[in-house]
């Protein structure tokens, strides 16, 4: 097993965030997927008080095991201001382009220990409340090795009161083939997390279809809820559009006020389909 020591790394005195967790009763949350645009920036001055967890997408793995800071002072501040406690996302950039490097990232134990390290020297010196992984494109024969690194991560961080949270694809069962899916181990990684983000959509993406039917989304929650204790499930909601391409093309991703202007461009009606 790699060396996963942490001498150097020195935790807080004392853990702040734990204290200042907003959780409603029944433990609902507000988790907010954030990317740091001046609207978004606008939408977190008007609606934090309604954000249990603010998730933002601030920090790319790196070749060498490191992190590449992308995050915004100004958001941290204002975060800080509102008591608004923040889950720092650690990504490979959601492209496929990322799949080799987090297939070298995961199945090199000196890099997988040099990532774990960096995200809990991240931790300590932003003081956020917590991670969470969203690797996606892993390939399936990875599945060991991303199981391994979240428990890893998990033992170096979870003591010191940061929470680990992964985000995962939807999946209607457990097929380790899968090329998008097969990597994740929901019940492994549920062992080890204390959520796991179920990103309910997507059901269509390369040919036309709805996003994230009602159908869809409930047989995701019913697979998760069976292998994984319920409340650790987060569900994921989809807050998107596509343009769709040609059959097999990769369709171009629009805001809800991108998708209406669209429409009215194309004199196209806009309806309601209760069923997707």
């Amino acid at each position: 097993m790699a060396d996963t020591s942490l001498a150097g790394v020195k935790p807080l005195p004392s853990r702040r965030a734990p204290a200042r967790l907003r959780l409603t009763p029944g433990d609902l949350q507000s988790n907010w997927y954030y990317v740091t645009t001046p609207r978004a920036l606008e939408d977190l001055r008007q609606h934090g008080d309604h954000i249990t967890y603010l998730v933002p997408f601030w920090y790319g793995v790196t070749q060498s095991g490191g992190l590449e800071d992308q995050s915004d002072p100004v958001t941290k501040s204002l975060a800080g201001e509102r008591g608004i406690p923040i889950i720092a996302i650690v990504h490979n950039y959601a492209s496929p382009e990322g799949s080799d490097l987090i297939h070298r990232l995961l199945t090199t134990p000196a890099l997988r220990s040099s990532l774990v390290r960096a995200i809990l020297v991240m931790l300590n010196r932003e003081h956020y409340a917590g991670v969470n992984i969203d690797f996606q494109f892993v390939p399936p024969e990875d599945r060991g090795v991303l199981t391994e690194f979240v428990m890893e991560l998990g033992r170096a961080i979870s003591p010191l009161g940061y929470l680990l949270t992964v985000s995962v694809p939807a999946q209607l069962q457990d097929d380790p083939r899968h090329p998008f899916s097969g990597a994740f181990d929901y019940r492994a990684l549920g062992e080890s997390a204390a959520y796991l983000y179920v990103l309910a959509y997507d059901e269509h993406f390369s040919a036309p279809g709805p996003i994230a039917s009602t159908a869809f989304v409930r047989q995701a929650l019913d697979y998760a809820v069976d292998v994984v204790e319920r409340r650790k499930i987060i569900l994921g909601m989809a807050a998107y559009g596509y343009d769709w391409a040609g059959v097999g093309g990769t369709p171009v991703t629009l805001t809800h006020g991108a998708a209406v202007s669209l429409a009215e461009r194309q004199g196209v009606p806009i309806v309601f389909d209760g069923e997707a």
